[in-house]
């Protein structure tokens, strides 16, 4: 693969990445899309750092980590989202702890 390869690559990731986050996509497509694209994105640049003569596992070895960082950006929104969402109601019994364990339970009193 040439430089003139890459460069294209590189490109066609960014033009990939604006058009899979549209503005109807949710918080988790451009979360997923952000990620990918940093991913293939170090990838790139190994290969470019190859094409230099620099170590291009660098690059690649720094992949992962740089996509958790996507995480984190997202983290808040995210836990919006999770606290959003509509609370399970819980079910009652009509029965009390007394009742169903009695009053001593693993030597603690109820």
């Amino acid at each position: 693969m040439s430089i003139p390869d890459i460069k294209q690559i590189m490109i066609g990731r960014i033009e990939e990445l604006f058009a899979s986050i549209s503005g109807n996509s949710s918080d988790e497509d451009c979360q997923f899309a952000l990620k990918r694209y940093l991913m293939s994105n170090y990838s790139d640049l190994a290969s470019l750092s190859f094409w230099l003569g620099c170590d291009a596992k660098t690059f690649q070895d720094e992949a992962v980590p740089a996509a958790d960082i996507v995480d984190s950006a997202f983290f808040e929104l995210n836990r919006e989202a999770e606290f959003e969402a509509p609370a399970v109601r819980q079910q009652y019994s009509t029965l009390n702890s007394r009742q169903q364990f009695g009053a001593v339970v693993e030597g603690a009193q109820l």
